[in-house]
């Protein structure tokens, strides 16, 4: 702020009196300040009385003004420090009313006064004669608010100056209350509702669903969405016809915002981009509310749009508890009526986004909210190489296709990305502008031979898995192990495949079966080696890891235990299950050791099937299901330890 702006030594006098209390001094006060010094120069440079009758654009901007106009009386008129400045508001009126008569008697036994109102405010004429100044105040010019920020250590920036100018006074008093650092206001401003909206959809801005690889029902479902939205521009549909909420769920890096923005593209709709935590950011509760109302606002301003809630399950469960309770349960019920309260969001799309649709509160996923859930998987080999081929403008060589399938599996797109960005970072370090598949090659996951012993330590494993599954009825496939594998990476270097029935019955002895095949691995390394090893124990998609998983949810979760009471938790939340109660870890241990048991008694019944089947896959590392049917019957099979036919759905085991 420059010296004739605000009048004299104002910026040196405002901090250095000792009867001001600095702390009170916020950045809207400040800035307020300067607007009200440069209105009110001439009268202090008058003398005699100072009675100012000022009008504020906004109600909301009337308190600041106060406290900026109390700093400006004692400052420029002596008060002493137990002394208090006339400053009053003028509360809104309604036309037609006046104010208040009295107001201004009591003002005018004052020598400096200032009434503060806003633009509808309605004053008898008397004010006129009262007042020595009648000013309209402006709105902060650009050099006012530059000078603030300075007096507070900040220089801003082009954006953050444009951002400031259309900020109310309202958020600048929320977003710098006494004490907190300006840097930390400001980036609060900018997780604001203006920050976050940004329109794409316009087919050039990026690739669209029909140049994505992977997406499965997601991209389906957006193809039928924008032929719907295409219908209701055109009024052959109504809005309640248009499927207009979904949840989409995925591991990180499986592109769920690049799916969002395809989405907007291909139906030729903008797109607003929040998250809860963007509205978290506003501050307290009311702020919260506030910012998701205006992102909801905003969109309904742009219909037909799409509004992409990103990390959906920030918002929570009210049903899990804790001490935030009250908080949770109020930013849901208002994430609620915007869904589908009583200001309907016709012609708005929403998509939310999450890691953990476990985690979110089942209101949220009820009819006429979310009531659509897509998973959008890790993309599989072909989609990979697809993915790959898009992103680095070369197809993978027909020699390399097996080895990059195997080195990538397990990869996100992100994942794939990124490689593909390292690949033309090296060749552009040997000088070249085209990358080509050698400059990649050496930069993905090495594969590794699985030595001798190894490998015959998962053919027995592997084996374990079929003829256990096999001998309980269900649907065996085949059976293989990998010669290579990726060392520290998610390359399976042995996989038994079950075929997933059309209809099965889930009860207690359905899931008996599929614990006693799930650790009959480890059972036929404990029965030919002595010992198993911690290959099917680590890691939370193990063999033990998920059979513990699923022991836990028949004794807690599916009334299939002890007790016909439940828990309704996510599978996160299943160990914390155990740590609090004792004696549902020992029921848990119990189940455990009971299909261990069972598995363990079929595999030593077929022990020189065992023992032959595990040699052939050794050598042959590939055996369907009609091969291990043929070794089993020609062993002379004892008990076959079957005691159900139903199917069992597709399982993978890989250690």
């Amino acid at each position: 702020m420059r010296e004739h702006e605000s009048g004299g030594d104002f910026k040196r006098s405002i901090w250095r009196t000792s009867g001001t209390k600095n702390r009170s001094i916020t950045v809207p006060v400040f800035l307020a300040y300067c607007v009200l010094g440069a209105a009110l120069r001439g009268l202090v440079r008058r003398g005699g009385s100072a009675r100012a009758l000022l009008v504020v654009e906004t109600s909301d901007a009337a308190e600041v003004f106060a406290q900026a106009g109390r700093l400006f009386l004692r400052q420029h008129f002596h008060f002493e420090e137990y002394e208090k400045p006339t400053v009053w508001v003028l509360s809104e009126s309604r036309k037609g009313n006046r104010v208040r008569r009295n107001l201004f008697e009591e003002a005018a036994e004052k020598d400096e006064a200032i009434l503060i109102c806003d633009s509808e405010t309605e004053f008898d004429e008397e004010a006129a004669l009262w007042a020595d100044v009648f000013v309209h105040l402006p709105k902060p010019t650009t050099r006012q608010i530059e000078a603030t920020f300075r007096r507070f250590g900040y220089v801003l920036n082009d954006s953050d100056l444009e951002m400031l100018e259309a900020e109310t006074w309202t958020r600048l008093s929320y977003a710098f209350p006494p004490k907190r650092p300006v840097s930390v206001g400001l980036q609060r401003l900018r997780s604001g509702p203006h920050a976050v909206v940004k329109e794409v959809g316009q087919p050039d801005d990026g690739p669209t669903l029909a140049d994505l690889h992977g997406f499965g029902a997601a991209a389906e479902w957006g193809f039928e969405l924008a032929r719907d939205l295409e219908d209701f521009r055109a009024g052959r549909v109504r809005w309640d016809e248009v499927d207009a909420g979904v949840l989409i769920s995925g591991r990180p890096g499986t592109g769920k915002t690049l799916f969002a923005g395809a989405l907007a593209r291909s139906c030729q709709v903008p797109i607003i981009a929040s998250s809860a935590a963007q509205w978290q950011a506003a501050g307290y509760l009311n702020d919260f509310l506030r910012s998701m109302h205006a992102t909801f606002e905003e969109a309904r301003a742009q219909a037909p749009c799409l509004l992409f809630i990103d990390e959906i399950d920030a918002f929570g469960n009210r049903t899990t508890g804790g001490h935030n309770d009250d908080y949770k349960r109020q930013a849901i019920n208002g994430l609620l009526e915007e869904l589908d309260g009583f200001k309907r969001r016709s012609g708005v799309v929403v998509v939310g986004a999450t890691n953990h649709p476990e985690d979110l509160d089942p209101a949220i996923k009820r009819a006429g909210r979310l009531d659509r859930h897509i998973v959008i998987p890790l993309p599989d080999a072909t989609t990979r190489q697809k993915i790959f081929e898009q992103l680095a403008g070369f197809a993978v060589p027909p020699e390399q296709m097996d080895r990059f399938g195997r080195s990538t599996e397990g990869m996100s797109g992100a994942e794939i990305e990124q490689l593909v960005r390292d690949g033309k970072r090296v060749a552009r370090r040997r000088g070249s502008r085209d990358a080509r598949f050698d400059d990649v090659v050496h930069l993905m996951k090495p594969l590794v031979r699985l030595p001798s012993l190894q490998r015959r330590v998962v053919s027995v494993h592997e084996t374990g898995h079929a003829v256990v599954g096999f001998e309980l009825g269900m649907n065996l496939e085949s059976v293989e192990v990998n010669e290579t594998f990726v060392e520290d990476g998610a390359t399976s270097v042995g996989v038994t495949h079950f075929r997933a029935p059309e209809f099965a019955r889930h009860t207690r002895s359905f899931y008996n079966d599929h614990l006693a095949m799930l650790l009959a691995g480890l059972a036929a390394e404990k029965m030919i080696f002595g010992d198993f090893c911690d290959g099917a124990v680590g890691g939370d998609q193990s063999d033990l890891a998920r059979a513990t998983a699923l022991a836990t949810k028949m004794e807690a979760c599916f009334g299939l235990g002890r007790t016909l009471a439940v828990e309704v938790v996510s599978n996160r939340e299943l160990a914390l299950l155990r740590a609090q109660d004792p004696s549902l870890r020992e029921c848990v241990q119990h189940i455990l050791e009971q299909a261990f048991e069972r598995a363990t008694s079929i595999l030593r019944g077929l022990r020189s099937a065992v023992d032959e089947i595990a040699t052939c896959l050794e050598e042959r590392r590939f055996l369907s299901a009609h091969v291990i049917e043929s070794i089993i019957d020609e062993n002379a099979r004892g008990p076959t330890g079957r005691e159900m036919t139903q199917g069992e759905g597709r399982v993978h085991t890989s250690d």
